[in-house]
């Protein structure tokens, strides 16, 4: 299952095709772009211009070396946090196949130890939800039941915090569990649609949200109201600082509308 999206992503259990890969896979890798003995600021500046021009991917990857880096000399960095996490997201985004567990887990350790610094932010509480996620996607069994329900427990309290985050990332999260999750253990796609709803209306124009609503109405057999969704998310404009991840789900939304059977 998929979780989330890059805030980039935007600000995942079994996963399948194209659409399910965008927000699951991490990876991380490279080199450091950043060198021994930088001040503070010079690293923050460079990776906030790595960042920016992460639609490359080998930039991105230098991006979150930098952000790694950052992190370390000052854990309390939220801005940091953050973009790390939407890194890992976004790199992982376009890999070919899911990257290792290690970085699921990384995502998890970095919203955490945000969420300690910064309790009142809703950023952490967002990205630990979508960290464990992913990790129920490769997870034991038990691990991943403990992971969905911390991270509808995480959902929940986003939406009391700030149900507008990431363009409605809580109930983009939240129709995500309920899409994915067999029905015998809490799944109901009713729910899902509910929820995925809300999100496009506090996200009309964060386009992963239409997606994921478009794959529940083609796996319910309503291919109509599906294709109506992503002619809506391949003819729409992109989101100022989100150009990169907008031109992916447009991307992505093409592909379906020329071969439905992708959403397989």
């Amino acid at each position: 299952m998929s979780f989330g999206g890059v805030h980039t992503t935007g600000h995942a259990l079994a996963v399948r095709g194209l659409l399910a890969v965008m927000v699951l896979a991490l990876l991380a890798g490279g080199g450091s772009w950043a060198r021994a003995g930088d001040a503070p600021e010079q690293l923050a500046a460079r990776a906030e211009a790595l960042y920016r021009q992460r639609a490359d991917l080998e930039t991105a990857d230098q991006a979150v070396k930098s952000f790694r880096q950052l992190l370390a000399a000052d854990p309390r960095d939220l801005d940091a946090s953050i973009k790390l996490c939407e890194l890992l997201v976004w790199i992982g985004a376009q890999a070919e196949s899911p990257a290792d567990e290690p970085y699921y887990r990384e995502i998890i350790a970095v919203a955490t130890r945000a969420r300690q610094t910064h309790p009142q932010d809703p950023g952490p509480v967002y990205w630990l939800g979508v960290g464990q996620g992913m990790l129920a996607t490769v997870a034991s069994v038990p691990e991943a039941l403990r992971m969905v329900k911390k991270a509808r427990a995480n959902m929940r309290l986003l939406l009391s915090m700030d149900p507008t985050y990431c363009h409605g990332g809580a109930d983009r999260v939240l129709g995500r569990i309920y899409s994915q999750l067999p029905f015998f253990i809490g799944g109901d796609n009713k729910k899902a649609e509910l929820h995925y709803k809300q999100a496009i209306d506090r996200g009309p124009h964060y386009w992963l949200n239409h997606l994921y609503l478009a794959e529940l109405y083609h796996h319910s057999g309503s291919d109509a109201k599906a294709k109506q969704l992503l002619r809506q998310v391949a003819a729409g404009s992109t989101i100022d600082g989100l150009e990169p991840e907008c031109r992916l789900w447009q991307k992505v939304a093409r592909k379906h509308l020329v071969r439905p059977e992708t959403f397989e």
